[in-house]
C-alpha cells in the first residue's frame, strides 16, 4: 500500500505549544518524530511511504493534499497533537471527513489500537470534520490527535521517544487490521 504520512504543522507554524520540564514543546517537533518512526515501521511492514516533510519547514495545507494526490497514495495519515484552553483536557481522537465510510474503515482500527496501547488515556473516539487535508485528498484520509500537548502531564508523555515509537506502532497495527 502507498501511504502518505503528514507530520502536522512545521516551520513558522509550530502548531500547539505545551510546556515540558520548563521548556516549550512544539507540536511540529513531536509530530515529525512520530512520523519518522511511523515511516520506518510502515516501510518494514512492506508499505511504500511518502512524507510531506522530513524537516522542520513550512508547508501549506494545499501543498500537503496536492503532495498526497500527486503520488497517488492509497491512504493519507496526518499526525497531530491536540490542545485546549483547559489544561486538564486529555485523550486520543481520530478524525475523518464527514460521511467518509472508507476513511472510517481505517480510523476505527487506528483509534482502537491507540486506545488499547494506551489504555490509561481517554478514548475521545472517531470524529468527523471538514478539515482541508481530509477534504482535498482523493484517497481515504485520517487525522490522528495523539494527545493534548496543552496538558502538562500529556506533554511529558508526548516528549518521550519511547511513547512516540509506541504511538507509531499502534497506528501501524491499526492499519494492519483494515
Amino acid at each position: 500500500m502507498r501511504i502518505c504520512i503528514d507530520p502536522g504543522h512545521g516551520g513558522k507554524d509550530p502548531g500547539a505549544v505545551g510546556r515540558c520540564e520548563n521548556d516549550d514543546l512544539c507540536e511540529h517537533d513531536i509530530t515529525l518524530q512520530i512520523c519518522l518512526h511511523l515511516e520506518e515501521m510502515l516501510h518494514n511492514a512492506g508499505h511504500l511511504t511518502y512524507l510531506t516533510r522530513r524537516v522542520d519547514r513550512n508547508l501549506s495545507l494545499p501543498a500537503r493534499s496536492q503532495f498526497a494526490n500527486r503520488y497517488h497514495a492509497d491512504l493519507f495519515l496526518s499526525i497531530h497533537c491536540n490542545a485546549a484552553y483547559q489544561i486538564t483536557a486529555a485523550g486520543i481522537e481520530t478524525w475523518i471527513h464527514p460521511f467518509s465510510s472508507v476513511g472510517k474503515k481505517y480510523a476505527d482500527p487506528i483509534q482502537a489500537s491507540l486506545t488499547a496501547t494506551f489504555s490509561d488515556h481517554k478514548d475521545r473516539g472517531v470524529k468527523e470534520a471538514d478539515f482541508h487535508v481530509l477534504r482535498e485528498t482523493v484517497m481515504p484520509a485520517v487525522l490522528v490527535e495523539t494527545e493534548f500537548i496543552s496538558n502538562p502531564e500529556q506533554a511529558v508523555f508526548l516528549s518521550k521517544d519511547e511513547n512516540q515509537r509506541k504511538i507509531a506502532q499502534a497506528i501501524v497495527e491499526g492499519i494492519s487490521h483494515t
